[in-house]
């Protein structure tokens, strides 16, 4: 199967700056390292919208959302175009936020298909503008694509405006939800708020938590997700940084102690891509601007390299 590097450098959901410069720590990293890894594969490099972080913000519930529109249609068509063409994409984000615009190509290349999503990380990223602490869009992607937003649980008022122009991300690629609460797996979650951990339980999302994964093993957790998934039709792996333990790098804009290691990322990885139904991968919040000396671009270099192969056997 080919491959397709997708340059996401969006980082208008972040809070902290640098998480646009993903791409570039990456290249750095292969070019110290002696990695092929930009070798591999062709690249295409989106344009972002980074600039609306310039002008004046007028959604402090969903902040510059309006960027966020026009970037995840066009990621949101570049995901699908590749999907079409049987090419593999991996999309190197940018922040979390991101992952709006990878899902729904994902699903808009096979609407019909029931779509499952692994999701990495150490947050579980279910806000809405309706309950966020902070009004970062990298906080709320899977409350979007699931659609499940509670008024019930409503802490915030946000302007009609922002409302709208969040009904508007939904309708990316396909209108409706683009996946069920059944079909997502949480993997490496520690970090959450309580109206998320309402919806964790309200929906009985999976959760595999790192001392399950400590415990049980790499290679039975893809298993058991695997199995757990078992009637999707595809499959869409969404890898943070910011899963992995802050001992291995602070390069991400919110890490978590207690997270997975490298070998165990790799792992996790490795295993999810050897399945014919995993469609696409997400690499998101590498961040130089916190880092030193490029250890997280350096670590995530060393989880990304054994992919190729697996995926160039498929």
């Amino acid at each position: 199967m080919e491959v397709r590097l997708i340059e996401a450098a969006s980082e208008i959901g972040a809070g902290k700056r640098g998480a646009s410069m993903g791409m570039a720590a990456l290249r750095v990293a292969a070019w110290k390292l002696g990695s092929e890894l930009f070798g591999h594969a062709e690249e295409s490099i989106l344009r972002d919208e980074n600039d609306v972080l310039y002008e004046d913000d007028n959604s402090p519930n969903a902040h510059h959302i309006d960027g966020l529109i026009r970037f995840e249609s066009d990621l949101a068509y570049e995901v699908y175009k590749y999907l079409r063409n049987n090419v593999f994409p991996i999309v190197v984000g940018g922040d979390h936020s991101i992952a709006i615009g990878s899902v729904s190509g994902t699903k808009m290349a096979d609407p019909d298909a029931r779509l499952g999503v692994v999701w990495i990380d150490a947050h579980a990223d279910m806000h809405t503008p309706l309950t966020t602490p902070s009004g970062n869009v990298h906080g709320m992607p899977l409350a979007l694509l699931m659609d499940v937003e509670d008024p019930k649980r409503r802490k915030n008022r946000p302007k009609i405006y922002t409302m709208d122009t969040w009904d508007r991300l939904k309708k990316i690629g396909t209108r409706g939800p683009k996946l069920q609460p059944s079909d997502l797996v949480l993997i490496g979650l520690r970090d959450y708020e309580p109206e998320e951990k309402a919806l964790i339980e309200e929906f009985r999302i999976k959760v595999i938590t790192v001392e399950q994964l400590r415990d049980e093993g790499a290679a039975r957790v893809v298993a058991g997700t695997l199995a757990h998934l078992g009637d999707c039709a595809r499959l869409h792996v969404s890898f943070d940084v910011d899963s992995m333990d802050p001992s291995i790098s602070v390069g991400t804009g919110t890490p978590v102690p207690n997270g997975i290691t490298v070998e165990e990322a790799r792992e996790l990885l490795t295993g999810f891509c050897s399945d014919p139904r995993t469609s696409t991968l997400d690499v998101v919040e590498i961040n130089p601007a916190l880092d030193a000396n490029n250890a997280m671009a350096e670590a995530t270099l060393g989880v990304l390299e054994p992919l190729y192969p697996v995926l160039r056997a498929r």
